[in-house]
């Protein structure tokens, strides 16, 4: 099962996007990937990470993407979601939200994904 709810997103700037609208059942996962991938949930076509080098090598997007999750709004009880990324770049970066918790739903998500560079 994916996420339940839709995905409304706020651009905070050209590289922070903040997602509200989601949650996750008890054991479910979601996934969130660029405007060409294949998440769940896709970016806006607006945050546009571009791959760069630090110090003689390139940094993976599962590097230089951040992706934090808090609850929104008032919260009965805290859910802990596990987050994984993966891929290098724009066309495989995915990051993976899962409720930890199986017989328990997260309550409403705020979600974002912020770019380092």
């Amino acid at each position: 099962m994916a996420f339940t709810g839709v995905a409304v997103f706020e651009q905070v700037s050209d590289q922070i996007v903040r997602i509200t609208g989601l949650s996750l059942a008890g054991a479910a996962v979601g996934t969130i990937s660029l405007k060409g991938g294949s998440g769940n949930v896709k970016l806006p076509g607006a945050f546009k990470p571009e791959p760069y080098e630090y110090d003689g090598h390139n940094v993976s997007f599962a590097a230089a993407l951040e992706v934090s999750t808090r609850p929104a709004g008032s919260v009965v009880t805290s859910v802990p979601v596990e987050i994984v990324k993966t891929g290098t770049g724009p066309d495989d970066w995915t990051a993976t939200l899962t409720n930890t918790t199986v017989a328990t739903a997260t309550p409403a998500l705020e979600i974002y994904v912020q770019f380092h560079t």
